[in-house]
Formats: structure tokens, sequence, C-alpha cells
């Protein structure tokens, strides 16, 4: 039986937590919280300030969930209390499937942390649109006929905080909206093996595999870890090839393509590419900003002042890596401008990824960082802004700018930005003038030029 003491269950999830977080972020945002009760199901935790409870609600939630699932306490749903305010009755839980299947033993639909993740929210850009366009396809289809292109698995792959979880996650909202009898059953890889090695310990592996065959939609997650684990790669194979046979919905995630998973056998590699396989990749600038924008839709960021264009723009410039780092990065603003109480700008977001990232703000920029960002800005490939001789506004305006950017930044001498882009320095004043005229002219172009001069440095 489960231990209602709230210092039990929050010492569980702590160890599961310190092994996921680096000391530093453990430190940070999990050793000042605090346990206060249970009621209802709901281990109630106190946290420092609001800005920590959006940090962690925002930037924790897979963590959060993995070390539930850990201590064994997936059902168990959290809410984090701001000191001072009051315990509210929890919300009522969501119908388990066990309400839906009747005597069947539920499983988790979603972990509850993961409640923003929904198709409606995923933010679609270059990169995503074919696995978007997969997940979309996976919910709008279910239940009709069989189509020539088959997605069953979806396989979508993708470097880490692209958004993998979110769509699959998605994808079983979605159909639970469609269908709420549907049995949607979601897993890590490595919980699957730690709910594993205790059934092995009983000598009793067949309810676990029964548990998850019969469930009408599989959402595996994390398959990129198979590789070390041979026994959960048999009773995994058993559970997709009993789904598929019977025509069940599977959902897969990893961070690499089927062929390139190492260790993983044969057959179950065959099985993971019988549908449609999509990747991932990092957003593109325009995608950032649209990202950072329907971020601060949330209701969790109601309350948060305004956030300048040129504070959205300078985020959107420096956490290029993953859509986590993104999110993460301007909930690190809003959190340091809430410290030192002052509405977010500029200078708190350079204090904020000075902080991060270490990196000298009196550090001379490099004229090719200048270049890159621009290109990256108006969306053109840097060898097309350096190289290509053209007339077009798609490249003469950008290059136009990088070159006023490269003066006002860095004071390069024209003929420094001339031999760079292989013209007169003549040329390169005109450019510069050019530029200088517009911005007076057209306040549109000059709060897009102010915005990136500002993001560079």
């Amino acid at each position: 039986m489960r231990s209602t003491d709230p210092t039990i269950l929050w010492d569980t999830l702590r160890q599961g937590l310190s092994k996921q977080l680096p000391e530093a972020s453990f430190k940070e945002w999990i050793a000042p919280c605090a346990p206060l009760e249970v009621k209802g199901g709901t281990l109630w935790i106190q946290v420092p300030s609001a800005a920590a409870k959006l940090w962690i609600e925002q930037q924790l939630p897979e963590e959060f969930s993995d070390a539930l699932a850990m201590g064994g306490l997936g059902d168990l749903r959290l809410e984090f209390r701001v000191n001072g305010t009051p315990v509210a009755e929890p919300k009522p839980a969501r119908r388990t499937q066990a309400a839906a299947a009747g005597p069947v033993e539920p499983l988790a639909s979603f972990p509850y942390l993961f409640n923003r993740y929904t198709l409606d929210r995923f933010v679609v850009g270059p990169g995503s649109q074919l696995a978007f366009a997969a997940a979309k396809a996976v919910v709008d289809s279910y239940g009709k006929a069989a189509t020539p292109l088959s997605m069953n698995p979806l396989f979508i792959y993708g470097g880490a905080g692209l958004g993998k979880t979110h769509l699959m996650v998605g994808i079983g909202k979605g159909l639970l909206e469609r269908d709420p009898k549907l049995r949607v059953a979601y897993v890590k890889v490595d919980n699957f093996f730690n709910e594993l090695t205790v059934a092995i310990r009983a000598k009793n592996t067949e309810p676990m595999r029964k548990k998850y065959q019969q469930n009408d939609v599989l959402l595996l997650d994390d398959v990129q870890t198979l590789g070390k684990m041979e026994r959960t790669q048999e009773e995994i194979f058993h559970v997709l090839e009993h789904l598929l046979q019977h025509g069940k919905q599977i959902v897969i995630t990893s961070d690499k393509p089927p062929q390139r998973l190492e260790g993983c056998h044969e057959r179950l590699i065959t099985r993971f590419k019988w549908g449609l396989t999509a990747d991932i990749q990092p957003p593109d600038f325009e995608t950032r900003i649209a990202i950072l924008r329907k971020k601060l839709e949330d209701a969790d960021f109601s309350n948060v002042p305004p956030i300048p264009e040129d504070v959205l723009t300078f985020i959107a410039h420096k956490a290029k890596g993953s859509v986590r780092d993104l999110e993460g990065f301007l909930t690190r603003v809003i959190f340091q401008a809430s410290l030192i109480g002052v509405p977010p700008s500029l200078e708190v977001a350079h204090a904020a990824f000075q902080g991060q990232s270490g990196e000298e703000a009196s550090a001379p920029i490099p004229p090719e960082r200048i270049f890159r960002m621009t290109a990256e800005t108006f969306n053109v490939s840097f060898a097309d802004l350096m190289k290509k001789r053209s007339r077009q506004q798609a490249i003469l305006l950008p290059r136009q700018v990088a070159m006023y950017l490269a003066r006002e930044i860095a004071s390069l001498p024209f003929a420094d930005i001339g031999r760079s882009f292989n013209m007169h320095h003549s040329t390169v004043m005109n450019a510069i003038d050019s530029v200088r005229e517009r911005m007076k002219r057209d306040p549109e172009f000059h709060r897009m030029v102010q915005a990136l001069l500002n993001s560079i440095t």
C-alpha cells in the first residue's frame, strides 16, 4: 500500500529527480521545495516563488514524470503551492481508463504535468511539418478504412527537446477526444524496463505483457535506450507484434531513425520501420519567434509583464538548440526579472544569458556572427548572403543590413567589410547609407534592424 505521508512521497520523488538533473539545477529548483500534505491522491508541494512554480511546471514535466514512474507513483498527482498561498481543493482527476474500460487494469493515460502537450499547442515550422502532419493524420484517420500510406507504427525521431513527446502525447489526447473509450498507454522505455525488472523478480512477466497488449493505442517513448536491454527488447517485440496484428495504433519516439538504433534486434527494427518514419529538426528563426509568442499565450504567463520584441529576438537568436532550450531561456528571463523586481528587458535577458552560458558581455563580437545572425533573421543562407551575386531584394537587403551592422557593432573599416563580401569599399558605403535612409522613413524596418542589433550585442 502506498504511503500517504507527504514527506516520504517527496523524498521518493527527490531521489528520482536527483538522478536526472544536474546538481546545480537540482539545488536551484528542487532543494528549496517542501512537501505540504496529501489530499485526494494529490501531493501538494510548496515552492519558494511564482517564478519557481512556473519553471518547474514548464521545464521539468518529463523529469517529474520519470521520477514518479521510478518511484511507483505513476497515478499520484502533483500540485505546487507558492509560499503564502492557500491550498486549494485538488481539481477532479481525469476519468481513468479503468472507468472507460470496466475491469481492465488501468494505465495512467499521461503524466499530469503533460497537460500542455496537445496538438493545437504545437508550433509547426519547416523542420516539423511532416511529423506534425503525420500526427494529425493518425488522429483524423483513426478507425477509418485503411489507406495506401500506413502510419502504423508512426516513428518520430529527432534531437532532445524538439517536441517528440509533445507530438506523441498530443496524438494520444486527440484520439481520446474522438473516442473517450479508447485504452491509451504512454510509457518510456526506461520505465518499461524498471517495471519488467520487478516482474522478473516475481517470476511472472505474463500479466505485464497482457497489460500492454490490451491497449488500443501504445505510445512508446525514447526507444534509443533499448540497445542495452535484451529482455526488454523481447517483451516489447511481443507487445508490438500483438498490437500490430490486431490493428492497434502505435507511436514511437527516438533520437535516431530506426536503422541507426545500435544494439536493437533486426526483427524489432523491422517492426519500427513498417509504418511512417518522420523526423523533427531544430526550429528556424521565424519558428522560434512563433514558439515564444505561443508560449506567452499560456495561462501561466497571464500575469507576466509584456515582453519587448527585442527581448524575444534576442532569446530566439541565442537559444537555437531545441524548443526546450528556447522555452527555458524565456522562463529564465521572466524568473530573473521577477527576482530583481523589474519588467523583462534586454538588459535582464543579457544578464540571464551570461549567467547561464558564462559568456562575457564585453567580449568582441566576430563579424561572422553578425553576418550569420543577419542571414538567419532574413531566412537566407549564409553562403548566399556572403557570395551570391544578385540584385534581388531577398539577397540585396539582408546584405546591406549585414554591412550596416558590421559597421555599427564591430566598427569595421569599410574596406574590411568590402573584403568580406568581395566588394569595393564604396559599394559598402552606399549600402550603409541606404539602410540608414530606409530606417529614417520606415519605422517597421527601423524596429527590425534595431531588434537584430540588440540581439547580436
